[in-house]
């Protein structure tokens, strides 16, 4: 019987990839940086403008941010940030939750970049970084499937 659950914790600690782990933590550590951002930024902290170089047109547009893309905005955050630790519980719930992070963000995108003349108050490099933020999520997803299709998110 010993040997029984032996062998089976040892199955279990081999089936789970080394790069699972990386890519946890990462986005565990890329998405508790955007959850800080999400709450400086609606809080409208003058202090956290000025250290990431806000100038007016960015205050301005976050002063009068509005209800909808406030939700999928906190979708993407709270999503983004309960995704990685599912991964490193591995449970293919990680797989919905990436889905959910991806929906919620591209909304976002549509909405701020078609309606609201993102990329004229951002400029080029903030509207890159956050569509590779996107990206990168979009990859995280596909990460998760591939995960669960070989049995290591269960």
């Amino acid at each position: 019987m010993a040997n029984n659950r032996m062998g089976s914790i040892s199955d279990h600690i081999k089936k789970t990839p080394w790069h699972l782990w990386f890519v946890a933590l990462f986005f565990l550590l890329l998405n508790i940086f955007g959850l800080y951002d999400y709450i400086m930024v609606l809080d409208l902290n003058e202090a956290y403008f000025k250290s990431q170089n806000f100038g007016s047109p960015i205050i301005t547009y976050f002063t009068y941010y509005p209800l909808l893309p406030r939700i999928f905005w906190t979708i993407g955050v709270t999503s983004g940030v309960i995704t990685p630790i599912l991964i490193l519980m591995r449970t293919r719930w990680a797989v919905w939750l990436a889905f959910v992070c991806v929906i919620s963000l591209g909304c976002l995108h549509i909405i701020t970049f078609g309606f609201m003349n993102r990329w004229n108050v951002f400029g080029p490099w903030l509207s890159l970084f956050d569509t590779s933020i996107f990206l990168l999520t979009v990859g995280l997803y596909l990460y998760c499937r591939r995960m669960s299709a070989r049995g290591v998110l269960q």
